[in-house]
């Protein structure tokens, strides 16, 4: 064999190894894009009760790990850079449950992207529901309640000396007020509880103004709520919930805010709470009648449920969810252009607001597992203006029971979910004009698939 040849045969081989090598590299990666992205980062690591009490960046050069809660105290603003992953410790002491707290008069600018979105989720050893605590915003905007009310989650022996953990004031005077922005932000495995019915959720937002940007933002597997509103003004576009433990949307205290574009969906391999369900909306836990009374604004709003209500366990009665929307304790509400499916109660209308200036349900599509509980505590069911009863199958959606993050599941391709319904944009022009009920443009712009194949929408 001459030279040429020898040299030949081992650059071949040499190749052949090159590609195994890389092959099952990738496999063992596979844990998700994120981990294998960034196993390189160096990791910041931030100690627990740590205060930023000036303005601090965090590069997407680095992983952070939060030992514990982290402080975000006025008048600093912290600023995530797009692509960068934050994680939080597990801790045995739910008391101590890491967090990152952005408080009253400081911001967090989390400005991620649609291929580079900003991450925060529990380490790598504890990737399960409550394994961290989650993402608080507190602000100074108004509510129901007396001022300046300590965040459900968070204990106040837990707060260091200097920091303010509370939040709400009772004029209008900080309504506007800006705590930065959530762009392309996913939230995993969040919900650390401290006591029964005192949990943190993937985002809270506690008396957080309408100067805030809230859009592109994803809630995974967390442990209470999705999104959990306690008064204040923030309005929010383009949410998804996946599977978190009770409500994908909860509202409370006195909340005024608007949104448009939002998607739950229930993992039914999972167990969730005693009463999981898509909305749950109250005045306040008392259900008294005080101002300003909770009225969220909501549009295009997609709650997908299970094909038979049916789950692994929690729910109530046990073994199935329980509301796909639920307004009850003296609130006030507008539902409209959405559409809601897969629970044993549709809508249910739990509440004595019932005048025409504090109650719109308008244009909605509903179908309840088993039917016949579609709209519940109205005095007609349906309601008037044009809700409606359907089945599952004649919504009329591309897949109903399909994957949304992967495919077109979710897309409207008939009467009624493809239709117009009540035009929104003329009573608010913060609100975009459709031509369609639910989350997802009838006419394939499915900004839910272009999440999942871009990044910042993780599949389950």
């Amino acid at each position: 064999m001459n030279y040429k040849s020898l040299k030949s045969i081992v650059f071949s081989l040499v190749v052949a190894f090159m590609v195994i090598g890389f092959q099952s590299c990738s496999q063992d990666d596979e844990f998700s894009p994120e981990t294998v992205k960034t196993r390189a980062k160096p990791v910041v690591t931030i100690a627990a009760d740590s205060v930023i009490s000036s303005s601090t960046t965090w590069s997407s050069t680095n992983d952070y790990l939060l030992q514990g809660k982290v402080w975000v105290k006025a008048p600093a603003t912290l600023t995530i850079e797009a692509g960068t992953i934050v994680r939080g410790a597990y801790n045995q002491d739910l008391l101590k449950a890491s967090a990152l707290v952005i408080t009253r008069g400081s911001q967090l600018i989390a400005n991620g992207t649609a291929t580079n979105p900003i991450i925060l989720t529990a380490d790598e050893n504890h990737q399960f529901k409550g394994g961290w605590g989650g993402l608080v915003l507190l602000g100074d905007a108004q509510i129901n309640q007396s001022p300046n009310q300590l965040i459900e989650g968070i204990s106040t022996g837990e707060v260091p000396s200097g920091v303010d953990a509370t939040y709400g004031t009772n004029v209008t005077t900080y309504n506007n007020q800006s705590s930065g922005t959530l762009r392309h932000v996913r939230v995993e495995y969040a919900g650390a509880r401290i006591a029964e019915a005192n949990e943190l959720n993937a985002f809270t937002f506690g008396g957080v103004g309408s100067g805030t940007t809230v859009e592109y933002c994803q809630a995974y597997y967390g442990a209470d709520d999705a999104f959990e509103f306690f008064g204040g003004r923030v309005n929010a576009k383009y949410l998804v919930a996946t599977a978190c433990d009770d409500d994908a949307f909860d509202f409370d205290f006195g909340y005024q805010g608007k949104i448009q574009f939002a998607v739950a969906t229930i993992d039914a391999a999972q167990s969730y709470s005693s009463d999981p369900n898509g909305i749950e909306c109250d005045n306040n836990g008392s259900g008294t009648d005080v101002t300003p009374y909770t009225h969220p604004v909501l549009s295009n709003l997609t709650i997908v449920g299970t094909s038979n209500g049916q789950i692994a366990g929690g729910g109530s009665p046990a073994g199935y969810l329980y509301n796909g929307a639920r307004f009850r304790r003296y609130t006030q509400y507008t539902l409209v252009n959405s559409v809601i499916y897969g629970y044993p109660t549709g809508v249910w209308h739990n509440t004595a607001q019932s005048s025409t200036d504090s109650i719109t349900i308008a244009y909605n599509v509903v179908a309840s597992v088993p039917a016949g509980n579609e709209y519940v505590g109205f005095a007609a069911n349906p309601p008037a203006s044009n809700n409606l009863i359907r089945t599952a199958t004649t919504l009329i959606l591309n897949n109903p029971w399909g994957n949304p993050y992967t495919t077109n599941a979710l897309k409207p391709i008939g009467a009624p979910a493809n239709t117009a319904g009540y035009d929104i944009n003329a009573v608010d022009s913060w609100f975009d004009d459709t031509e369609y009920k639910g989350a997802i443009n009838k006419t394939g712009d499915n900004w839910l698939v272009e999440g999942e194949f871009d990044g910042w929408i993780r599949n389950w």
